[in-house]
């Protein structure tokens, strides 16, 4: 019987990482997978179909390498795909795997190693030194790596990975779940203002004191535009009384209903400073509106609609009806699957 091979997603379930894990499973389901985690409950109605679901029971700081070292004496696996980039836990990973004598493929998931350079205070140099010196170990430990995108790449072989030892495998996406038309969302927008939406955590590196800027301005420009904000996590836009009813605070959204606020928006914007390849980005192209995103990381390499100061990204709101919309395509599982498949069997 041929080895399987473990997607170790460690104690992360974050909607991207759901979202992931899932799209991987679909694309992989001929192949034999276990996923290893510590949440199997955040997974198995998610995942269930397409993964065997190892976990141990484990809890505490170390529960993530417990869980891994528990199921390494219980199953041998082909090789290891880490779903997360996380400095200690890959470097955890990557040394268990190789004192095992088993491969490790390296999932750089973000732009850990430019994290730094939108940090401030004590955590800037806290931020280099963790992400730029912990965080190459694995790199250079792993014996191949995945980019999400040609920026990504480069990345790692600046860090001493050769080419071929990277593999760019964006993130997938589940087209058909914001091509299926949905129920629109129960909020408060007026019918004629057109939506900007803002998925995600409201905090300065994905761009909050932007908003602050660009809201009023785009405002005192247009005032048949509603800027909506769904995420549970952060502050409020910062703007005064005479434009607060043109902001509309959604809050959570449940896992899998971030469609129907898709198809009801016109555009989203996401000032982030720090990105890898937005999943946000690819769920908006996907349903058909334009985005309006900060040129960071990867996010050219999936749409021409970025900028690089607030005014740049004022002007593009203002003047959102005239951006095109990017082919979603290439990012769509079904496009992806034999990328994906090649890369897990070659392992």
């Amino acid at each position: 019987m041929a080895q399987p091979i473990a997607l170790f997603s460690g104690s992360k379930s974050l909607f991207n990482v759901l979202h992931d894990v899932r799209n991987m499973g679909w694309m992989l389901q001929e192949m034999d997978i276990h996923l290893v985690t510590t949440k199997p409950e955040k997974f198995e109605a998610h995942v269930g179909d397409y993964f065997e679901i190892y976990s141990y029971g484990h809890d505490g700081r170390f529960a993530e390498i417990k869980t891994l070292r528990s199921y390494l004496d219980e199953v041998t696996p082909r090789a290891v795909v880490t779903v997360v980039e996380q400095p200690l836990h890959a470097t955890s990973v990557a040394f268990m795997l190789e004192r095992r004598n088993i491969p490790f493929a390296y999932r750089y998931a973000s732009d850990l190693f430019n994290q730094y350079r939108v940090e401030r205070g004590w955590k800037k140099p806290a931020r280099f030194v963790l992400n730029n010196g912990l965080s190459q170990l694995p790199v250079r430990m792993a014996n191949s790596c995945i980019a999400l995108g040609p920026t990504a790449k480069k990345r790692l072989m600046d860090r001493g990975k050769d080419s071929p030892e990277v593999s760019i495998l964006p993130p997938p996406v589940d087209a058909g779940r914001f091509e299926t038309e949905h129920e629109k969302p129960d909020w408060d927008v007026p019918e004629d203002r057109s939506v900007a939406l803002f998925a995600g955590r409201r905090t300065r590196i994905k761009g909050m004191d932007d908003m602050d800027v660009a809201i009023p301005e785009v405002l005192e420009r247009r005032d048949d535009i509603q800027f909506a904000f769904a995420g549970s996590h952060g502050r409020e836009p910062q703007v005064t009384e005479k434009y607060a009813d043109h902001v509309t605070m959604v809050g959570r959204v449940p896992l899998g209903e971030m469609p129907r606020y898709f198809q009801a928006a016109d555009l989203l914007v996401l000032p982030s400073y720090h990105e890898g390849l937005p999943r946000v980005v690819l769920e908006a192209l996907a349903t058909g509106i334009p985005v309006v995103v900060r040129d960071v990381a990867d996010v050219a390499y999936a749409t021409n609609n970025t900028f690089t100061d607030v005014q740049e990204f004022i002007d593009m709101v203002v003047n959102f009806e005239e951006l095109p919309v990017d082919d979603p395509t290439p990012f769509t599982r079904e496009a992806l699957q034999p990328k994906y498949v090649d890369f897990f069997e070659s392992l």
